[in-house]
Protein backbone atom coordinates (compact mmCIF):
# COMPACT_ATOMS: atom_id res chain seq x y z
CA UNK A 1 0.00 0.00 0.00
CA UNK A 2 1.23 3.46 -0.64
CA UNK A 3 1.68 5.31 2.89
CA UNK A 4 -0.91 8.36 1.63
CA UNK A 5 -3.08 7.80 4.60
CA UNK A 6 -1.14 8.33 7.79
CA UNK A 7 -2.66 8.41 11.16
CA UNK A 8 -6.21 6.54 9.08
CA UNK A 9 -7.12 3.45 10.44
CA UNK A 10 -5.96 -0.01 8.88
CA UNK A 11 -9.49 -0.84 7.34
CA UNK A 12 -9.90 2.58 5.88
CA UNK A 13 -6.21 2.38 4.31
CA UNK A 14 -7.62 -1.08 2.65
CA UNK A 15 -10.99 0.30 1.78
CA UNK A 16 -9.49 3.21 -0.05
CA UNK A 17 -6.74 0.69 -1.84
CA UNK A 18 -9.08 -1.67 -2.98
CA UNK A 19 -10.95 1.18 -4.88
CA UNK A 20 -7.48 2.15 -5.89
CA UNK A 21 -6.80 -1.26 -7.49
CA UNK A 22 -10.21 -1.31 -9.19
CA UNK A 23 -9.53 2.14 -11.09
CA UNK A 24 -5.77 1.46 -11.75
CA UNK A 25 -6.76 -2.29 -13.27
CA UNK A 26 -9.73 -0.77 -15.56
CA UNK A 27 -6.88 1.82 -16.67
CA UNK A 28 -4.60 -0.83 -17.37
CA UNK A 29 -6.75 -2.85 -18.92
CA UNK A 30 -7.78 -0.57 -21.89
CA UNK A 31 -4.50 0.92 -22.42
CA UNK A 32 -3.09 -2.75 -23.12
CA UNK A 33 -4.60 -2.63 -26.08
CA UNK A 34 -3.46 0.66 -27.51
CA UNK A 35 -0.21 1.99 -28.48
CA UNK A 36 1.81 3.00 -25.42
CA UNK A 37 1.72 6.91 -26.22
CA UNK A 38 -2.33 6.61 -26.76
CA UNK A 39 -2.87 6.08 -23.00
CA UNK A 40 -0.07 4.88 -20.98
CA UNK A 41 2.47 7.93 -21.50
CA UNK A 42 -0.34 10.81 -21.64
CA UNK A 43 -0.17 10.23 -17.36
CA UNK A 44 3.40 10.99 -17.09
CA UNK A 45 4.79 14.60 -16.82
CA UNK A 46 5.83 15.94 -20.44
CA UNK A 47 9.56 15.42 -19.99
CA UNK A 48 9.05 11.96 -19.23
CA UNK A 49 6.89 11.17 -22.25
CA UNK A 50 9.89 12.56 -24.35
CA UNK A 51 12.96 9.96 -23.19
CA UNK A 52 14.13 7.18 -25.63
CA UNK A 53 13.20 4.62 -23.42
CA UNK A 54 9.71 6.05 -22.09
CA UNK A 55 8.11 2.64 -23.27
CA UNK A 56 10.32 0.45 -20.95
CA UNK A 57 10.68 2.70 -18.10
CA UNK A 58 7.06 3.82 -18.30
CA UNK A 59 5.60 0.72 -18.49
CA UNK A 60 7.45 -0.58 -16.02
CA UNK A 61 6.68 2.15 -13.16
CA UNK A 62 2.99 1.83 -13.93
CA UNK A 63 3.36 -2.31 -13.26
CA UNK A 64 5.18 -1.62 -9.99
CA UNK A 65 2.84 1.49 -9.20
CA UNK A 66 -0.18 -1.68 -9.57
CA UNK A 67 1.14 -4.03 -7.31
CA UNK A 68 2.27 -1.34 -4.76
CA UNK A 69 -1.02 -0.49 -4.65
CA UNK A 70 -2.50 -4.10 -4.39
CA UNK A 71 0.22 -5.71 -2.01
CA UNK A 72 0.49 -5.35 2.21
CA UNK A 73 3.99 -3.75 2.07
CA UNK A 74 4.21 0.18 3.02
CA UNK A 75 5.97 2.22 0.23
CA UNK A 76 7.07 5.35 -0.47
CA UNK A 77 4.67 7.32 -2.07
CA UNK A 78 7.15 10.14 -4.91
CA UNK A 79 5.98 13.04 -6.74
CA UNK A 80 5.90 11.06 -9.83
CA UNK A 81 3.43 8.87 -8.21
CA UNK A 82 1.65 11.37 -7.22
CA UNK A 83 1.42 12.83 -10.25
CA UNK A 84 1.29 9.40 -12.47
CA UNK A 85 -2.07 8.34 -9.92
CA UNK A 86 -3.99 11.37 -10.39
CA UNK A 87 -3.69 11.27 -13.95
CA UNK A 88 -4.85 7.89 -14.15
CA UNK A 89 -7.65 8.90 -11.47
CA UNK A 90 -8.48 11.87 -13.74
CA UNK A 91 -8.69 10.03 -17.36
CA UNK A 92 -10.18 6.79 -16.00
CA UNK A 93 -13.20 9.51 -14.60
CA UNK A 94 -13.16 11.77 -17.60
CA UNK A 95 -12.75 8.70 -20.01
CA UNK A 96 -16.33 7.56 -18.89
CA UNK A 97 -17.84 11.05 -18.13
CA UNK A 98 -18.08 10.63 -14.39
CA UNK A 99 -20.39 7.28 -14.85
CA UNK A 100 -17.43 5.07 -13.47
CA UNK A 101 -18.30 4.44 -10.14
CA UNK A 102 -16.67 3.14 -6.87
CA UNK A 103 -20.08 2.73 -4.53
CA UNK A 104 -20.34 -1.02 -4.69
CA UNK A 105 -16.38 -1.22 -4.59
CA UNK A 106 -16.80 0.50 -1.33
CA UNK A 107 -19.65 -1.04 0.16
CA UNK A 108 -18.35 -4.16 -0.51
CA UNK A 109 -14.64 -3.60 0.97
CA UNK A 110 -16.46 -2.23 3.92
CA UNK A 111 -18.76 -5.81 4.58
CA UNK A 112 -15.33 -7.96 4.14
CA UNK A 113 -14.22 -5.90 7.06
CA UNK A 114 -14.58 -4.83 10.55
CA UNK A 115 -16.20 -1.40 10.08
CA UNK A 116 -16.12 -1.00 14.14
CA UNK A 117 -12.47 0.04 13.84
CA UNK A 118 -13.06 2.87 11.51
CA UNK A 119 -13.21 6.39 13.15
CA UNK A 120 -16.41 7.82 12.60
CA UNK A 121 -15.30 10.93 10.31
CA UNK A 122 -13.71 7.72 8.16
CA UNK A 123 -16.66 5.80 7.53
CA UNK A 124 -18.47 9.74 6.27
CA UNK A 125 -15.52 9.82 3.82
CA UNK A 126 -15.64 6.47 2.77
CA UNK A 127 -19.37 6.86 1.78
CA UNK A 128 -19.04 10.17 0.30
CA UNK A 129 -16.86 8.42 -2.63
CA UNK A 130 -18.68 7.86 -5.94
CA UNK A 131 -15.97 8.52 -8.74
CA UNK A 132 -12.43 8.89 -8.99
CA UNK A 133 -12.91 12.69 -8.95
CA UNK A 134 -14.20 12.35 -5.51
CA UNK A 135 -11.12 9.86 -4.62
CA UNK A 136 -8.84 12.55 -5.94
CA UNK A 137 -9.72 14.26 -3.14
CA UNK A 138 -9.46 12.06 -0.57
CA UNK A 139 -5.65 10.92 -1.33
CA UNK A 140 -4.10 14.17 -1.67
CA UNK A 141 -3.86 16.30 0.34
CA UNK A 142 -2.39 19.12 -1.97
CA UNK A 143 -2.11 19.30 -5.65
CA UNK A 144 1.42 20.88 -5.48
CA UNK A 145 3.09 18.07 -7.99
CA UNK A 146 0.09 19.56 -10.79
CA UNK A 147 1.87 22.95 -10.45
CA UNK A 148 5.49 22.70 -9.89
CA UNK A 149 6.15 24.73 -13.55
CA UNK A 150 4.17 27.85 -12.13
CA UNK A 151 5.86 26.93 -8.38
CA UNK A 152 9.41 27.25 -9.82
CA UNK A 153 8.91 30.60 -11.89
CA UNK A 154 7.76 32.03 -8.64
CA UNK A 155 10.79 30.74 -6.48
CA UNK A 156 13.45 32.41 -9.71
CA UNK A 157 12.79 35.69 -8.84
CA UNK A 158 11.04 35.05 -4.78
CA UNK A 159 12.50 31.83 -3.46
CA UNK A 160 11.35 33.12 0.19
CA UNK A 161 7.67 33.33 -0.74
CA UNK A 162 8.05 29.81 -2.51
CA UNK A 163 9.37 28.29 0.64
CA UNK A 164 8.62 30.45 3.57
CA UNK A 165 4.98 32.04 2.36
CA UNK A 166 3.94 29.14 0.67
CA UNK A 167 5.90 26.22 2.62
CA UNK A 168 6.60 23.87 -0.70
CA UNK A 169 10.24 22.62 -1.02
CA UNK A 170 11.05 21.93 -4.25
CA UNK A 171 13.65 20.17 -3.99
CA UNK A 172 11.12 17.03 -2.87
CA UNK A 173 9.80 17.49 -6.53
CA UNK A 174 12.97 17.35 -8.24
CA UNK A 175 11.96 14.17 -10.35
CA UNK A 176 8.74 16.21 -11.89
CA UNK A 177 11.22 18.75 -13.27
CA UNK A 178 12.72 18.51 -17.10
CA UNK A 179 16.34 18.59 -16.99
CA UNK A 180 17.12 21.71 -18.20
CA UNK A 181 14.79 23.31 -14.92
CA UNK A 182 16.65 20.72 -12.98
CA UNK A 183 20.12 22.18 -13.26
CA UNK A 184 18.71 25.62 -13.39
CA UNK A 185 17.04 25.03 -9.70
CA UNK A 186 20.46 23.62 -8.52
CA UNK A 187 22.41 26.38 -9.57
CA UNK A 188 19.83 28.62 -8.26
CA UNK A 189 19.79 27.01 -4.88
CA UNK A 190 23.97 27.09 -4.82
CA UNK A 191 24.21 30.30 -5.57
CA UNK A 192 21.26 30.93 -2.59
CA UNK A 193 23.77 28.14 -0.66
CA UNK A 194 26.97 30.66 -0.75
CA UNK A 195 25.80 33.81 -0.21
CA UNK A 196 27.99 34.74 3.25
CA UNK A 197 26.29 33.52 6.24
CA UNK A 198 27.69 36.33 8.21
CA UNK A 199 26.07 38.72 5.81
CA UNK A 200 22.41 36.96 6.16
CA UNK A 201 22.59 37.33 9.93
CA UNK A 202 23.53 40.91 10.59
CA UNK A 203 20.70 41.70 8.07
CA UNK A 204 18.59 39.12 10.16
CA UNK A 205 19.90 41.29 13.12
CA UNK A 206 19.09 44.54 11.69
CA UNK A 207 15.20 43.80 11.00
CA UNK A 208 15.21 42.72 14.42
CA UNK A 209 16.80 46.10 15.54
CA UNK A 210 14.01 48.22 13.36
CA UNK A 211 12.08 50.80 15.27
CA UNK A 212 8.93 51.67 15.54
CA UNK A 213 8.12 54.78 17.03
CA UNK A 214 5.12 56.34 15.94
CA UNK A 215 1.45 55.80 13.96
CA UNK A 216 3.56 56.77 11.21
CA UNK A 217 5.95 53.78 11.09
CA UNK A 218 3.88 51.26 11.95
CA UNK A 219 0.97 52.02 9.50
CA UNK A 220 3.83 52.02 6.87
CA UNK A 221 4.87 48.20 7.53
CA UNK A 222 0.93 47.39 7.57
CA UNK A 223 0.78 48.76 4.53
CA UNK A 224 3.53 47.11 2.93
CA UNK A 225 2.27 44.18 4.07
CA UNK A 226 -1.41 44.64 2.17
CA UNK A 227 0.66 45.75 -0.75
CA UNK A 228 2.78 42.58 -1.00
CA UNK A 229 -0.33 40.41 -0.27
CA UNK A 230 -2.05 41.96 -3.79
CA UNK A 231 1.36 42.29 -5.36
CA UNK A 232 1.82 38.70 -5.13
CA UNK A 233 -1.55 37.86 -5.91
CA UNK A 234 -1.87 39.93 -8.74
CA UNK A 235 1.77 39.69 -10.58
CA UNK A 236 3.55 36.92 -9.66
CA UNK A 237 0.44 34.43 -10.63
CA UNK A 238 0.10 33.48 -6.33
CA UNK A 239 -3.91 33.83 -7.76
CA UNK A 240 -3.27 29.93 -8.91
CA UNK A 241 -3.13 29.32 -5.22
CA UNK A 242 -6.54 30.23 -5.23
CA UNK A 243 -8.47 30.30 -7.71
CA UNK A 244 -7.82 27.66 -10.97
CA UNK A 245 -9.30 24.95 -13.04
CA UNK A 246 -9.58 22.83 -9.39
CA UNK A 247 -11.92 25.62 -8.02
CA UNK A 248 -11.50 28.47 -5.68
CA UNK A 249 -10.31 29.16 -2.56
CA UNK A 250 -12.84 29.39 0.52
CA UNK A 251 -12.63 32.77 2.67
CA UNK A 252 -10.84 30.17 5.26
CA UNK A 253 -8.15 29.26 2.79
CA UNK A 254 -7.27 32.76 1.79
CA UNK A 255 -6.76 33.49 4.95
CA UNK A 256 -4.43 30.85 5.69
CA UNK A 257 -2.43 32.46 2.38
CA UNK A 258 -2.52 35.68 4.27
CA UNK A 259 -1.56 34.90 7.23
CA UNK A 260 2.09 33.06 6.43
CA UNK A 261 2.93 36.20 4.51
CA UNK A 262 1.98 37.77 8.18
CA UNK A 263 4.09 35.87 9.84
CA UNK A 264 7.07 35.37 8.06
CA UNK A 265 7.68 39.34 7.73
CA UNK A 266 5.95 40.85 10.70
CA UNK A 267 7.45 38.66 13.74
CA UNK A 268 10.78 40.04 12.62
CA UNK A 269 9.85 43.54 13.13
CA UNK A 270 8.87 42.87 16.66
CA UNK A 271 4.98 42.56 15.39
CA UNK A 272 2.63 40.51 16.77
CA UNK A 273 0.44 38.57 14.24
CA UNK A 274 -2.95 37.23 15.82
CA UNK A 275 -5.64 35.01 13.70
CA UNK A 276 -9.45 35.46 14.28
CA UNK A 277 -9.53 37.45 17.55
CA UNK A 278 -12.92 37.55 19.17
CA UNK A 279 -13.54 40.82 19.91
CA UNK A 280 -16.86 40.48 21.75
CA UNK A 281 -19.16 41.72 19.15
CA UNK A 282 -17.52 39.20 16.38
CA UNK A 283 -14.66 37.25 15.22
CA UNK A 284 -11.93 40.34 13.24
CA UNK A 285 -9.92 37.96 11.28
CA UNK A 286 -6.32 39.53 12.28
CA UNK A 287 -5.13 41.83 15.01
CA UNK A 288 -1.34 43.55 14.64
CA UNK A 289 0.25 44.66 17.57
CA UNK A 290 3.44 46.10 18.69
CA UNK A 291 2.63 46.11 22.17
CA UNK A 292 -0.19 48.37 23.45
CA UNK A 293 0.69 51.51 21.60
CA UNK A 294 0.44 50.31 17.76
CA UNK A 295 -2.57 48.05 16.51
CA UNK A 296 -4.42 47.05 13.87
CA UNK A 297 -7.03 44.78 12.77
CA UNK A 298 -7.90 43.35 9.40
CA UNK A 299 -11.31 41.95 8.42
CA UNK A 300 -10.56 39.83 4.69
CA UNK A 301 -13.38 39.22 2.69
CA UNK A 302 -13.98 37.53 -0.93
CA UNK A 303 -16.24 39.31 -3.62
CA UNK A 304 -18.29 36.28 -4.59
CA UNK A 305 -19.76 37.26 -0.98
CA UNK A 306 -23.61 38.71 -1.15
CA UNK A 307 -22.88 41.57 0.92
CA UNK A 308 -19.46 41.65 1.05
CA UNK A 309 -19.84 45.98 1.51
CA UNK A 310 -21.34 45.06 5.13
CA UNK A 311 -17.65 44.16 5.95
CA UNK A 312 -16.25 47.95 5.66
CA UNK A 313 -19.73 49.54 5.99
CA UNK A 314 -20.22 48.28 9.51
CA UNK A 315 -18.28 45.02 10.40
CA UNK A 316 -14.74 46.76 10.50
CA UNK A 317 -15.99 49.67 12.07
CA UNK A 318 -17.92 48.11 15.14
CA UNK A 319 -14.51 45.68 15.79
CA UNK A 320 -12.40 48.96 15.83
CA UNK A 321 -14.74 50.53 18.24
CA UNK A 322 -14.91 47.29 20.35
CA UNK A 323 -11.08 46.95 20.54
CA UNK A 324 -10.49 50.69 20.98
CA UNK A 325 -8.40 50.34 18.20
CA UNK A 326 -7.69 53.19 15.91
CA UNK A 327 -6.29 51.42 12.55
CA UNK A 328 -8.31 49.40 10.49
CA UNK A 329 -7.97 47.40 6.84
CA UNK A 330 -10.68 46.08 4.71
CA UNK A 331 -8.98 43.51 2.16
CA UNK A 332 -11.38 42.31 -0.85
CA UNK A 333 -10.34 39.24 -3.00
CA UNK A 334 -11.96 39.34 -5.91
CA UNK A 335 -12.40 36.08 -8.09
CA UNK A 336 -13.52 38.27 -11.21
CA UNK A 337 -12.92 41.67 -12.85
CA UNK A 338 -16.15 42.83 -12.60
CA UNK A 339 -16.69 42.64 -8.35
CA UNK A 340 -12.85 44.40 -8.67
CA UNK A 341 -14.32 47.06 -10.78
CA UNK A 342 -17.56 47.09 -8.98
CA UNK A 343 -15.73 47.90 -5.57
CA UNK A 344 -13.87 50.85 -6.60
CA UNK A 345 -16.18 52.83 -4.85
CA UNK A 346 -15.24 51.06 -1.61
CA UNK A 347 -11.78 53.85 -1.56
CA UNK A 348 -14.00 56.83 -0.86
CA UNK A 349 -16.00 54.96 1.04
CA UNK A 350 -12.96 54.34 3.68
CA UNK A 351 -12.38 57.72 3.43
CA UNK A 352 -15.77 58.47 4.71
CA UNK A 353 -15.88 56.33 7.65
CA UNK A 354 -12.78 57.39 8.74
CA UNK A 355 -14.30 60.94 9.26
CA UNK A 356 -17.37 59.57 10.46
CA UNK A 357 -15.78 57.56 13.06
CA UNK A 358 -12.32 59.13 13.67
CA UNK A 359 -10.33 56.10 12.75
CA UNK A 360 -7.51 55.26 10.40
CA UNK A 361 -9.97 52.93 8.23
CA UNK A 362 -8.54 51.85 4.75
CA UNK A 363 -9.59 50.25 1.62
CA UNK A 364 -7.53 47.42 -0.69
CA UNK A 365 -9.11 44.88 -3.63
CA UNK A 366 -7.06 42.27 -4.55
CA UNK A 367 -7.36 40.92 -8.62
CA UNK A 368 -7.69 37.22 -8.35
CA UNK A 369 -9.24 36.56 -11.31
CA UNK A 370 -6.29 35.67 -12.87
CA UNK A 371 -6.77 37.97 -16.60
CA UNK A 372 -4.39 39.89 -16.60
CA UNK A 373 -1.98 39.01 -19.42
CA UNK A 374 1.50 39.06 -20.35
CA UNK A 375 3.75 41.97 -21.23
CA UNK A 376 4.28 41.18 -24.14
CA UNK A 377 0.62 41.25 -25.39
CA UNK A 378 -0.35 44.57 -23.94
CA UNK A 379 -1.49 47.03 -25.98
CA UNK A 380 -3.46 50.03 -23.89
CA UNK A 381 -2.26 50.68 -20.80
CA UNK A 382 -5.41 50.03 -18.46
CA UNK A 383 -3.83 46.35 -19.24
CA UNK A 384 -0.56 47.25 -17.30
CA UNK A 385 -2.70 46.04 -13.91
CA UNK A 386 -1.50 49.32 -12.39
CA UNK A 387 -4.01 50.96 -9.88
Amino acid sequence: MLDIFDGNSKVYKEVLHEALSVVVEDFMEIGGNLEYDDIYGTVFPPHKQEEEDREKQGLAFLKRLQREIMDNFPHVCSPLKEYVLFHILWYVHDGTEGTFLLTDTIQKSLKENNIDNLYVDELKVLNSIKTPRDLIGVCFEDLDFLDVGDLFDTYKKYPQYVTDFLHVDLDYYQELMPDDILSEFKEIQEYLHSKDRQANQDTENQEMTDTINSNEDFYKVVDSLIADFKHFIEHKKGHILINDKRGLATEKQVQVKFDMLANATLPRKGIVVSKEVDTGRGIVDFQLSKGADFQALIELKLGNHQRYKDGLHFQLPTYLLTEQVDFGYFVLVCYTKDIYEASKALYDKAIELSQKYNKTIRFERVDASGTLESASKIRKEEGMGFN
